[in-house]
């Protein structure tokens, strides 16, 4: 399995497809996809079935979360943005498709409000964003963890996060109750938490100018306004809303949500 070693970690990622040479990657940068929160890159298993044929991907697991290394600290979303700079130069790519869900979204922000050079596109989907409350739940459970260990934590979260993947959506509630129970639980854990330099990312994302795309689901009702805000201050962005559809949006509706992005990527490649 693909490690790549930044700031002293190694993070996991999966690096699509397999046999590069059965197809043509010369003339498209490759796309990054982001996980959310205490998930992991296989959230994004649907569309790297449908994805590989046309584009190279890295999908990686952020610190902390699947296969990468959990340290101490380090948890900020700078960090986040910084070491997917880091993981973006050591494959040797100058520019790159970059689609993130929610917690992945907001770096996706950061790297875009930083980095946007390196960036052919930015795709949003239900994303976070720094300065953007999301309300008391995740204080909560920082609060738990704290005082009764990640373990009670971790069965909260998973309680509240799932509750909206029942009945229907079972398959996707079992993929993700699997990827959050495997979560360590370190980022609650950690002595900064709370205590970083903090922004507000509606201030300052009129700065980007790149092809941007923004997803939201229509029941995701914390992120909705938030999709709305973004579209109205990013001149070169896209609103797509999905309707019946919850936070998780690329497993909620992975055939129309591909087809979408792939619609979007390849007029951001012509464009480029």
């Amino acid at each position: 399995m693909p490690f790549a070693e930044i700031d002293g970690l190694r993070i996991f990622y999966q690096d699509l497809p397999e046999d590069k040479s059965a197809i043509d990657l010369t003339d498209r940068p490759p796309v990054f996809f982001l996980h959310g929160f205490t998930l992991d890159n296989r959230m994004w298993q649907p569309q790297a079935d449908f994805f590989q044929n046309d584009y190279r991907l890295i999908i990686p697991d952020s610190r902390g979360h699947g296969e990468s290394d959990s340290p101490q600290t380090g948890y900020s979303r700078d960090h986040r943005v910084e070491e997917l700079l880091a993981l973006v130069n050591s494959l040797g790519f100058d520019r790159i498709h970059l689609v993130g869900l929610s917690m992945g979204g907001s770096t996706g922000i950061g790297f875009a409000l930083k980095y946007q050079d390196r960036l052919e596109s930015l795709t949003l989907v239900d994303t976070g964003a720094a300065g953007y409350s999301v309300g008391p739940k995740i204080a909560r459970i920082d609060r738990i963890a704290r005082e009764d260990g990640v373990e009670v934590a971790r069965e909260k979260w998973i309680k509240t996060a799932l509750t909206w993947y029942r009945d229907d959506k079972k398959e996707i509630h079992d993929l993700m109750d699997s990827m959050m129970r495997q979560h360590g639980g370190a980022i609650w854990l950690d002595p900064q938490r709370g205590k970083y330099p903090r922004t507000v990312d509606l201030d300052h994302v009129h700065n980007i100018t790149v092809p941007t795309m923004i997803f939201v689901g229509e029941d995701d009702r914390i992120f909705v306004p938030l999709a709305q805000q973004l579209h109205e201050r990013i001149q070169s962005s896209v609103l797509s809303v999905f309707e019946g559809t919850g936070h998780m949006l690329n497993l909620e509706q992975p055939k129309r949500f591909n087809e979408a992005l792939k619609v979007f990527l390849e007029r951001s490649d012509e464009r480029g």
